[in-house]
């Protein structure tokens, strides 16, 4: 039996990868999450439309004054959010 996932973390389980032939259903699942923090542990691969998803997804829910923190981002996640200069974007 495996537990639930802790309340405050909403990991994105159904997803392995956020690429262009995810990007709207990962987006529409961000947008309509009713947790602040999200855990990208479970993302495999990820690529610049991506990380457009994470922004984007941020972006709007910031706007209705909803945060958005994103933990736990795998490795290449991060080294792409790094070399497109948005990690402070992303992660703070």
């Amino acid at each position: 039996m495996t537990s639930a996932p802790h309340p405050q973390h909403m990991p994105l389980s159904s997803f392995d990868e956020i690429t262009a032939v995810n990007a709207n259903a990962v987006l529409e699942q961000l947008l309509h999450c009713t947790d602040e923090n999200v855990n990208l542990s479970t993302i495999q691969r990820c690529d610049s439309i991506g990380i457009a998803v994470l922004l984007e997804a941020k972006i709007s829910r910031g706007a209705l004054n909803k945060n958005t923190v994103y933990s736990d981002a795998p490795e290449q996640l991060c080294e792409l959010a790094s070399f497109l200069k948005v990690s402070d974007i992303l992660f703070k």
